[in-house]
């Protein structure tokens, strides 16, 4: 008999009284605390999880374990709330809780909405791994906080049934192939081996484990695999070849398990080679299988599963699509009810069996209990974080650290560091953008208000800093209109200034879930209006703030400085404070800025990297307005390298007179004599290393490079790493200046 969502609300954390008679909280969804469950086996805490899940398996009829693997319809499927077993004592439980940038919850108090990062980009930018973990730590202390208080998500009419568990979706660490993707603004980078280390640390930082062995919060990766295309996703697939794979789209995520430990991912909406994510064995077996990660989850992108019944997978019926997906490893089914409606139908048709279902309980059950849900509250140390850490000063200053170290300086003939007391334009559609700052899943409530005022833009921040000065900021154009009317006043104010900032930029009416930009170049006026303010002969600082790439092909030469400064969310503070020289923290840019004619000779749906034009630095055979790595600072740096062996000892002098952070990025680039002679394509160069350093100004610091052979190693045309005899070069790079070349002959 199915039970009433009155009787299923007992089963949740938020009506305390149906768990436990005291004033004492129980986390969301906590198990094992009432009569029914408490006497089973599957809470006894002296026997082994494998013993305890073994237990409740063999309780459950087969409907009831479909249910656990399946969204109850009554609720948001796409939140996919699993079903509960009243009988034996097991509330629901909610999966679905986005972790990309902040949590996806509503705001606990007046000034304790979840801390929201800077966008994904940003972070990449900075080459931090401790910055990344430092994230990781912030994400998972809130949402652990949010669970423990009984809080919920506020992306629902009725938020109190969407109450936050133990685990969180994201990073997504798909790669930036295309600049017109409507998702870049989500993603760390192009490169594979960059994205890899953000998804390593940001992962060990989340999944934190305390001294009786609970994780402090599960992390799941998004999105699995090789996505990077809105139009008709779900029913899109693209040729990929085995080198591709491993050389470009698969990477990251075996870095993300094997050193960071993801619990699981989400499968993609797109399929490979014909093959949907959801339903490609060979693709999700892999994690468990080659990759070491036996236990790890999937689950579907919300509606992935009911696309198959549509091309280009086209199943014959629900029953096929419900058994492809769970005998390929899919272990839950979100945003649909194909489960729920045809599986039972499966296994009676012995398109698939019970122990496949079984089997993907277990793994769902086994990420739970290494978490607690299933153990005493006291028994997990996590249980005791409290919602003061929400948006706290210490999370404040995370956030803040992460935002210094991820703007790019790309340009500067002297105008930066601005002076303050000067009179200041601040000009531009992003001068007074605040939901136009944010990147994609920034979470679900980031104001109090319900709005987004209480995010600070960027020419109040230049005001604030701009002490004694005068601070003058007009609109000018929009994001994407063809209204001239302000444009005058803008022009009038920035001829009247000593200096101008001209914030330009895209935001989510341009690029967002479901909408892929069809050009790079900035849209609406905004390239005329830009032009107009260079005419006025004052110094101009080129500020962009976007998720994809913007090609100002016409709008290099004229600036005195250029910053790219991604999706600064709520740091615009941190952003101003870089323009004045109060922070000289920049980072590199995590992607490749093409010219705008790029678009006309790339098709979007072209998922080979190395054919022409090619892709991403390591194969883009054009000249790009700006490299990947590049970045300046308002110092000067010089690095020399010495070796013994395959450890490099790097030295970096700070020449200039402000004390400032650098980056030393390590590339290898195989030799002509390599490239003669294989049959696969060969990158220009690969990123291997990166190191981030703070030098005081006429100083020198040290940046050890431990590194062994495998940096040497070049993806063949079957997916392995192969190490070829020959010349090949580490390249010690900081983005600007002069490289420095190891040669190393095998």
């Amino acid at each position: 008999m199915r039970a009433t969502k009155a009787t299923v609300l007992c089963f949740t954390a938020a009506l305390l009284a149906c768990f436990l008679r005291s004033s004492m909280a129980v986390p969301n969804w906590q198990a094992c605390v009432n009569a029914s469950a408490t006497s089973l086996p599957y809470c006894d805490t002296s026997l082994s999880f494998e013993a305890r899940i073994a237990d409740l398996i063999s309780r459950l009829t087969t409907v009831e374990k479909i249910g656990l693997i399946s969204p109850d319809p009554d609720y948001s499927t796409c939140d996919m709330q699993t079903n509960a077993v009243p009988r034996l004592g097991l509330p629901r439980y909610q999966w679905l809780i986005e972790t990309n940038t902040g949590v996806a919850s509503a705001c606990y108090g007046p000034q304790q909405c979840a801390t929201t990062f800077i966008g994904p980009e940003g972070l990449g930018a900075s080459f931090n791994r401790s910055s990344w973990w430092a994230k990781g730590d912030v994400i998972s202390s809130e949402l652990r906080a949010f669970s423990n208080a009984n809080w919920h998500r506020d992306d629902n009419s009725q938020p109190q049934f969407y109450l936050i568990g133990l685990d969180g979706f994201g990073p997504n660490i798909n790669i930036v192939r295309d600049p017109r993707f409507g998702r870049n603004s989500e993603l760390p980078g192009e490169d594979p081996f960059l994205t890899g280390s953000y998804a390593a640390a940001y992962v060990s930082g989340i999944q934190q484990v305390d001294a009786e062995g609970y994780i402090k919060m599960l992390a799941y990766l998004k999105h699995y695999d090789a996505y990077s295309v809105e139009t008709n996703r779900g029913h899109d697939t693209y040729n990929i070849s085995t080198f591709d794979f491993f050389d470009t789209y698969l990477p990251q995520y075996a870095m993300a398990f094997q050193q960071g430990h993801a619990s699981g991912v989400m499968c993609s909406y797109n399929a490979e080679n014909g093959h949907p994510s959801c339903a490609n064995g060979w693709l999700l077996n892999l994690i468990r299988t080659t990759w070491g990660v036996p236990d790890a989850v999937v689950m579907t992108d919300c509606g992935a599963l009911s696309n198959m019944l549509g091309p280009p997978l086209n199943a014959p019926s629900g029953e096929a699509a419900a058994a492809w997906a769970l005998n390929n490893g899919t272990d839950l089914e979100a945003g649909s009810t194909i489960w729920n409606q045809y599986l039972l139908n499966a296994i009676n048709q012995n398109l698939t069996t019970v122990a496949a279902v079984e089997a993907s309980i277990r793994r769902t059950l086994l990420a739970q209990m290494t978490a607690g849900r299933f153990d005493p509250p006291a028994q997990v140390s996590w249980t005791n974080i409290s919602t003061s850490v929400v948006n706290s000063t210490l999370h404040q200053q995370v956030s803040y650290e992460a935002a210094a170290q991820s703007f790019v300086l790309l340009k500067n003939e002297g105008v930066l560091p601005l002076k303050a007391g000067q009179k200041i334009a601040v000009v531009g559609p992003q001068a007074i953008a605040q939901y136009g700052l944010l990147s994609d899943y920034y979470g679900d409530q980031v104001c109090y208000s319900g709005d987004f005022s209480c995010i600070t833009t960027i020419g109040d921040a230049i005001a604030a800093v701009n002490v004694g000065g005068n601070t003058v900021v007009v609109q000018g154009v929009d994001v994407d209109s063809q209204n001239d009317t302000g444009i005058a006043a803008a022009v009038a104010a920035a001829a009247a200034a000593d200096v101008v900032v001209l914030a330009l930029g895209i935001d989510k009416t341009i690029e967002h879930e479901g909408i892929d930009r069809v050009t790079i170049s900035l849209p609406g006026l905004q390239d005329m209006f830009a032009q107009k303010v260079i005419a006025t002969g004052v110094p101009v600082v080129l500020l962009l703030t976007n998720g994809g790439a913007v090609a100002i092909d016409d709008l290099i030469a004229g600036p005195k400085a250029i910053v790219e400064a991604f999706n600064p969310a709520f740091q615009a503070r941190a952003l101003a404070n870089s323009l004045f020289g109060l922070e000289n923290r920049w980072g590199k840019m995590p992607y490749t800025i093409y010219p705008a004619n790029y678009t006309a000779v790339q098709s979007m749906t072209n998922f080979n990297m190395s054919i022409a034009p090619g892709r991403t630095y390591r194969y883009y055979q054009g000249t790009p307005l700006f490299a990947f790595g590049t970045g300046l600072s308002l110092t000067t740096f010089t690095h020399s390298v010495s070796s013994n062996n395959y450890t490099f000892t790097v030295t970096v002098q700070n020449t200039g007179s402000l004390d400032g952070d650098e980056v030393v990025m390590v590339y290898h680039s195989a030799g002509p004599d390599i490239r003669a002679k294989v049959d696969h394509p060969v990158p220009f160069k690969s990123l291997v290393a990166f190191e981030r350093v703070r030098v005081a100004a006429g100083a020198a610091e040290k940046l050890l490079f431990s590194l062994d052979s495998s940096v040497l190693a070049l993806t063949n045309l079957d997916g392995q790493r192969v190490i070829y005899p020959g010349t090949h070069q580490l390249i010690f790079s900081r983005g600007n200046g002069v490289d420095q070349t190891v040669t190393i002959k095998i």
